[in-house]
C-alpha cells in the first residue's frame, strides 16, 4: 500500500512541474452513443415453430391438421396454442458477404434481387440489407419499398480481406428483435462459408435466433468458382528476381519467350493453384464444420450451395417456395423453467411425410 502511495504522490509530482507553457491537452470527447444492450431472455413464454411438412413426391403438404400434430419439448408432450398455415408478413434481413474472395461473383448476385423482393418477401413482407467483409455496414433499413430495396441491392460494393459472418449475424439479430411482433422474422444469407475475423463467438447468434424466432436460409457462395472468374490482375504474381529477358522456365512450345507471354503462364499457374488449394480447404471445412449449414440447421432453415447464375436463381426460387408453404405452431412450454437445451420434436399422425422445423433452443443466463 505504501509503495503505491509512493507511486501515485511520485507521479502527481511530475505533472506538477511540467513547463507552464507545454501544450494543454483537449478535454476529452464524450464516448459514442452505444446501442442497447441486446439481453437474451431467460424466461420463454412463447414458442414458435415454423413446419414445411412435404410427401413422398417432395411436394408441400397444405392440408395438414391440427390433430395429425403432436409436439413434444424435451420429450414432453405440449398443449399446441396455435396452429395454422403461415400468412404472417415476412419481416427479411438480407445479409451479403462483400469480401475480396467473393468480389468476382457479386455482379451475379446483385442481378438477383429482384427473386428476393418478388419470391420471398411476398406482398406485405418488408426487408434491410446488411452487408460485411473487413466491416459490417447497413445498407438499407427495413422497408417494404421494393424499388427502395432493389436500388441499394444493386449498388452492393466489395469490400475488405476479412470476412465478419457472425458479426453480420450478430446485427441481423439486432434488427429483426426490433421488428413488431405478429410478423415472420427471417435472415437469407449469401455468402462463402467462411467466418474471417469476427468478435461474435460462432454460437452466439445461434442461440439468440432460436429465442426470438428466427429462421436463417443461407446460399453459399463457391470460393472455387470465385477464383475461376477472378482477373489476372487480381491474382498477385512475385516480381522475378532475375534481370529483364532472362526466363528460367522452359516456354511454350513453338512460342517465343516474351515478357507478356511469361506473365500470362504465371497468372495461369497462380488461378489454377487457388483454384486447387480451394478445392482442397472447402473439402477439409465441410468435412469439419460448415457454419452455414449449422445456422440454417439450428433455426428450421435450410443451407443451399451454388456454381453458377442459373442455380443460384433456382435456389430463390425454392427459398421462397418453402417460406411460404410453411405452418405455423405456438405452443408455451409447460418446462420452461428449465435452464439448458430444449429438444423439440414434431411427431405427425399422416404415415409418409417428411417434417422440418428447427431443433429446439437454449434457456440460460443472458448473453
Amino acid at each position: 500500500m505504501r509503495q503505491s502511495l509512493a507511486v501515485l504522490l511520485s507521479l502527481l509530482l511530475l505533472s506538477s512541474l511540467a513547463p507552464a507553457g507545454a501544450q494543454q491537452q483537449p478535454p476529452p470527447q464524450p464516448p459514442p452513443p452505444q446501442e442497447p444492450e441486446f439481453r437474451v431472455p431467460v424466461r420463454v413464454e412463447l414458442v414458435t415453430v415454423p413446419l414445411v411438412v412435404w410427401d413422398a413426391r417432395a411436394e408441400f403438404v397444405y392440408d395438414l391438421a391440427r390433430e395429425e400434430v403432436t409436439l413434444l419439448d424435451n420429450g414432453v408432450p405440449q398443449q399446441l396454442r396455435s396452429f395454422e398455415l403461415a400468412t404472417q408478413p415476412v419481416s427479411l434481413v438480407v445479409l451479403v458477404d462483400t469480401s475480396q474472395r467473393v468480389k468476382p461473383l457479386l455482379e451475379r448476385v446483385r442481378e438477383v434481387g429482384i427473386l428476393i423482393t418478388s419470391n420471398i418477401l411476398g406482398q406485405f413482407g418488408e426487408a434491410a440489407l446488411l452487408t460485411f467483409d473487413s466491416f459490417v455496414t447497413r445498407r438499407q433499413e427495413f422497408t417494404s419499398d421494393a424499388e427502395e430495396f432493389l436500388r441499394a441491392f444493386e449498388r452492393i460494393p466489395a469490400g475488405g480481406t476479412e470476412s465478419r459472418l457472425a458479426d453480420g449475424l450478430d446485427q441481423a439479430m439486432r434488427l429483426l428483435a426490433q421488428r413488431p411482433q405478429g410478423r415472420r422474422r427471417v435472415i437469407l444469407v449469401i455468402s462463402e462459408a467462411l467466418d474471417k475475423g469476427s468478435s461474435t463467438p460462432l454460437g452466439v447468434p445461434l442461440r439468440v435466433a432460436q429465442l426470438n424466432d428466427i429462421t436463417v436460409y443461407t446460399i453459399s457462395l463457391s470460393a472455387l468458382e470465385a477464383d475461376l472468374h477472378r482477373r489476372p490482375e487480381e491474382t498477385p504474381v512475385k516480381p522475378s528476381p532475375y534481370p529483364p529477358g532472362v526466363f528460367t522456365r522452359p516456354g511454350t512450345p513453338g512460342q517465343p519467350q516474351t515478357p507478356t507471354t511469361v506473365a500470362q503462364e504465371q497468372y495461369a499457374r497462380a488461378d489454377l493453384f487457388n483454384a486447387v488449394a480451394t478445392l482442397v480447404r472447402t473439402l477439409r471445412d465441410t468435412m469439419g464444420n460448415d457454419v452455414l449449414e449449422v445456422y440454417a440447421h439450428g433455426t428450421g432453415g435450410v443451407s443451399h450451395s451454388t456454381f453458377g447464375r442459373a442455380e443460384l436463381e433456382n435456389v430463390l426460387n425454392r427459398i421462397g417456395q418453402d417460406l411460404h408453404s410453411q405452418y405455423l405452431i405456438t405452443y408455451t412450454p409447460s418446462n420452461r423453467d428449465q435452464n439448458g437445451y430444449h429438444k423439440i420434436e414434431v411427431r405427425l399422425g399422416r404415415p409418409g411425410l417428411g417434417v422440418r422445423h428447427r431443433p429446439g433452443y437454449f434457456v440460460g443466463p443472458p448473453l
